[in-house]
């Protein structure tokens, strides 16, 4: 079966879209430069743009997929065929993208990933009709073709009129569309996104760019001067024009934000978790509960001093990231704390968030004290072989370097006081990092690997590090440095006794 013939017109918009820079560069900006760059440039690119179009145009025709004994077969290749194999069993998430190219059409995207590591790790249709799209997600997860409707989710199924004639299957298929919706973004919490993403600050580069293509057009750089020195003499007019300003970057970073998260939704049922989010570009994610490996709650600096975190899913697929795209296995990314804890309790009660962890002892922290730092050493090293000149100060290069000194002693005492730790049975749990910190929490059954490490320091100070690996694309890593030698071992061995999970797990 061949893919929708709207394809190549999606191609051929996206070839247009990420082509459009260069081409308004080399015919436009440039288009009386005899620089070779841009002379020979203006050739090579319009052989490009015709060899892609007659590229997009074949691979059409080449392309096809078809499905049997819950499989896909994906064929490809113009000169040399390949076909690739990939069963349904494989299929961890499920991404859906509607763009404004899309909704023109009334068409959607549809993307299948996998846990497979490789150029066609995932199954992508790029232009699908929103019928053939539902009929793809019944045939790979039978039950959940209704999943992207956004339907009433405190509707009791006793409320539908369901005739006793009907088929089982269907009233089997209305109790599985339903869902529980976690939550969704007040205007309040919009807000807060768009200062602590500093979407805000988008709007400079752009007024830059509009500046430096306008400058042709503006007036000598003498009247330039002369108007500013007014404005400096005006307070009024200034104070007027910096108010001016803010307001427009303001309303600037809160549009921005409103497009990308302004229709945000958490929502999840028995076996999946689903989120939707978008104005214009419209997206939809589904994961597989029991395919998730573990968790993360990241906050950086400006987070914290807010109250958010972000929230994401630790899962053995590869996702989807297009340009400009917000991370399909991230809950939304400026929850605040407690609503982060209580929507990991609500999606997943498996996980139990313990508060009260153990810290660190007054040992690891002189052990990060006396850890060298090449970072600070080349850069000291740099900076006194170059002795730059900042602000007319002829030994700046010393305060450089005492800054950064004081960065780095910051971070190492604010990962002292940040890290934390808690073992119990069957899972783990720490926060870690200085100046952004992030808590992680797996099941025993869900690491792959363990171990624990310890340099001529550490062994002095009788403290080692423990690194963990969760099944992801790529491995997903995580470490924490410093604790006590005993607690690292019992670590180990509670490791060891991983076969009790996995045995029980095979058997349930």
């Amino acid at each position: 079966m061949r893919y929708h013939p709207l394809t190549i017109a999606f191609r051929i918009y996206q070839l247009v879209k990420n082509s459009f820079l260069i081409g308004l560069i080399l015919f436009i900006f440039r288009k009386d430069s005899e620089f070779w760059l841009f002379k020979y440039g203006r050739y090579a690119f319009v052989i490009f743009l015709v060899l892609q179009l007659l590229y997009i145009v074949v691979v059409w025709f080449v392309e096809k997929y078809e499905w049997k004994d819950r499989t896909f077969h994906i064929h490809k290749g113009i000169f040399v065929k390949q076909t690739s194999t990939i069963p349904f069993s494989r299929v961890q998430n499920v991404t859906r993208k509607t763009t404004i190219f899309h909704k023109i059409f009334g068409i959607t995207s549809l993307t299948f990933e996998t846990a497979m590591d490789g150029e066609d790790d995932a199954i992508h249709f790029e232009v699908i009709t929103k019928k053939h799209a539902d009929f793809l997600l019944e045939l790979v997860q039978p039950g959940k073709k209704n999943i992207v409707q956004k339907e009433s989710v405190t509707e009791e199924v006793t409320n539908i009129d369901v005739h006793k004639e009907e088929a089982p299957e269907k009233q089997e298929l209305i109790q599985e569309t339903t869902r529980t919706v976690h939550f969704t973004p007040k205007r309040k919490d919009l807000w807060k996104a768009s200062f602590t993403s500093l979407s805000f600050l988008a709007i400079i580069p752009i007024v830059a760019g509009i500046f430096d293509h306008m400058e042709p057009l503006l007036p000598e750089e003498e009247q330039i001067e002369g108007i500013f020195q007014s404005l400096l003499h005006s307070k009024w007019l200034l104070f007027g024009i910096i108010v001016l300003a803010v307001f427009i970057a303001t309303a600037f970073g809160f549009a921005r934000t409103f497009i990308r998260y302004g229709k945000y939704e958490i929502s999840s049922d028995d076996t999946h978790i689903y989120i939707n989010r978008g104005v214009l570009d419209e997206s939809y994610f589904a994961i597989e509960k029991k395919k998730i490996q573990g968790l993360e709650i990241q906050q950086t600096f400006i987070k914290r001093m807010f109250g958010l975190a972000e929230v994401k899913l630790i899962s053995s697929a590869n996702p989807n990231k297009s340009e400009g795209s917000v991370n399909v296995n991230s809950l939304y990314p400026f929850l605040p704390i407690q609503k982060a804890y209580q929507l990991i309790e609500e999606l997943l009660p498996i996980y139990q968030l313990h508060t009260e962890l153990q810290r660190l002892p007054r040992k690891s922290l002189g052990v990060k004290m006396l850890r060298p730092s090449w970072i600070w050493m080349i850069a000291t090293i740099g900076l006194f072989y170059f002795k730059p000149n900042f602000f007319q100060i002829d030994q700046a290069w010393w305060i450089l370097s005492l800054v950064l000194l004081c960065i780095i002693v910051l971070h190492r005492i604010l990962d002292y006081m940040h890290t934390r730790y808690v073992l119990t049975s069957d899972q783990v749990q720490w926060w870690h990092g200085g100046l952004n910190s992030r808590m992680f929490i797996t099941k025993r059954k869900n690491v792959i690997e363990m171990s624990y490490s310890q340099n001529r320091l550490q062994r002095h100070f009788q403290v080692a590090s423990i690194t963990t690996m969760n099944r992801s694309v790529p491995a997903h890593m995580e470490t924490i440095d410093d604790i006590p030698l005993p607690y690292a071992l019992a670590i180990e061995n509670w490791y060891l006794k991983r076969h009790e999970d996995v045995w029980i797990e095979k058997n349930v």
